[in-house]
């Protein structure tokens, strides 16, 4: 099996609490999506590579959700060099930010964003980063490293407030129309119950279980002890 196809079956499985995203995994060459793997070794390569792809993704207007998958970035130390490189680049930002008391303890959370179009301006899209390391929460814990990110045309309201939107997301992804037995409301429901089963919460708790490394805003997180070794803490 492929990085790629082992990454996809996992997303689209039960082991992912979101039911948007397994349902698109399910049909990836609907809605937009675009995956390929990035390969190479050495961050900076690897950064320049993902600035090109999606430089070329944001400018087509067939593309609305990109998968990239690297299958040779398999350390925190060589991610955090990928990511500080690709905020080198235009239109691409890094923010660094520590998070006490985390389930993972003391961390140094990450955001990751790329300005993409939107109405006569830009906003900032926010980027995923899975993989499989132990300091991530559940629901980022995938196989394999990978970058998950909305390219698309941002929705007038943000689904998730309903307020004008001011920034990007996955959330923004249009996967209509649903199955028949299935609604835009039932889904959320249910991926809220999903994400709080994959964090262990109980039903009082928010949709993360005031896991801030599951925030939307946070790509990544890395601990901070290795923040520390590497002069960002």
């Amino acid at each position: 099996m492929t990085s790629l196809a082992k990454y996809q079956d996992w997303k689209a499985s039960s082991a992912v609490g979101c039911m948007f995203a397994r349902y698109m995994a399910r049909k990836p060459t609907q809605f937009g999506q675009r995956a390929e793997v990035v390969e190479g070794t050495t961050p900076a390569n690897i950064a320049a590579d993902v600035a090109a792809r999606i430089g070329r993704y944001v400018a087509d207007p067939d593309t609305n959700v990109v998968t990239l998958v690297f299958p040779n970035l398999t350390t925190l130390r060589s991610l955090v060099e990928m990511i500080r490189a690709l905020g080198t680049f235009p239109d691409w930002g890094v923010t660094m930010t520590g998070l006490k008391n985390t389930p993972g303890g003391d961390v140094l959370a990450f955001g990751l964003t790329r300005q993409i179009p939107f109405a006569d301006s830009t906003c900032s899209s926010e980027v995923l980063i899975l993989g499989d390391f132990p300091e991530f929460p559940a629901t980022r814990r995938a196989p394999i490293t990978a970058l998950e990110m909305f390219v698309g045309p941002p929705r007038p309201q943000d689904p998730k407030t309903g307020m004008p939107t001011t920034k990007a997301n996955l959330a923004h992804a249009d996967v209509s129309p649903l199955p028949t037995s299935n609604s835009f409301d039932s889904m959320w429901k249910r991926s809220q119950k999903g994400r709080r089963d994959s964090l262990g919460c109980d039903a009082n708790c928010d949709p993360v279980c005031h896991d801030y490394r599951a925030k939307a805003k946070v790509a990544f997180v890395i601990p901070m002890t290795l923040a520390t070794s590497l002069g960002l803490a």
